[in-house]
This record gives structure tokens, C-alpha cells and sequence, in this order.
């Protein structure tokens, strides 16, 4: 019998790592200090025995270069990163429930 739940999780850690990466690789760099910065947290839902997967971060001005101000065009590379994982959620699924991810 397939718990489902664990392929739930694994399916959300696959995908954030995805999201994570293509956020990273696809973050503009001046100083490197935003890159520097993205982070993945996962948080446990102990109700539901799930995970979610959360990529952030600290630095104040990162929503002025994803949203773009003033006279500067939006780099939304955090949601780029967000619509590349949901595109990329059927395969990581398929992989999933064959076993050969999150193992």
C-alpha cells in the first residue's frame, strides 16, 4: 500500500529544490548579496503530516527588483522560479510515485 503522504512530501521537497535552483540561477547579481539570500525552508504540517516548501528572502529591497520601481523593469526571478516548479510538477510526480525521487 502507497502512503500517499510521503509522496506528498516528496513531491513538495522535489519541487522546491527546483524552484530554489532556477530562483538562484536566474536571480540578477550586482553584489550578490540577494542571491546570497534566497533560501528554502520546509514547514511541517503535523496536523496533515505534510511538508510545504517556502523560498524567501531577507533583503529589504528584493521586492523592488521582483516587482520592479521607479523606472526600473521587474526581474521577477521568485516568480519565474514558482511558474518553472508548477510546470515542471507533473514530471516530478510521475518520478515520485515510480520511487526514483525523494528515496
Amino acid at each position: 500500500m502507497t502512503d500517499y503522504n510521503e509522496v506528498i512530501n516528496a513531491v513538495v521537497k522535489e519541487l522546491g529544490k527546483v524552484a530554489y535552483d532556477h530562483a538562484k540561477k536566474h536571480c540578477p547579481v550586482v553584489t550578490g548579496r540577494l542571491k546570497r539570500s534566497i533560501t528554502l525552508t520546509m514547514i511541517p504540517d503535523r496536523a496533515a503530516g505534510t511538508e510545504k516548501a517556502k523560498i524567501w528572502t531577507n533583503v529589504p529591497y528584493a521586492g523592488k527588483v521582483e516587482f520592479g520601481w521607479s523606472r526600473r523593469r521587474p526581474k521577477p526571478f521568485l516568480g519565474n522560479a514558482l511558474e518553472y516548479a508548477r510546470a515542471q510538477a507533473p514530471l516530478v510526480l510521475s518520478a515520485c510515485l515510480r520511487g526514483s525521487v525523494g528515496k
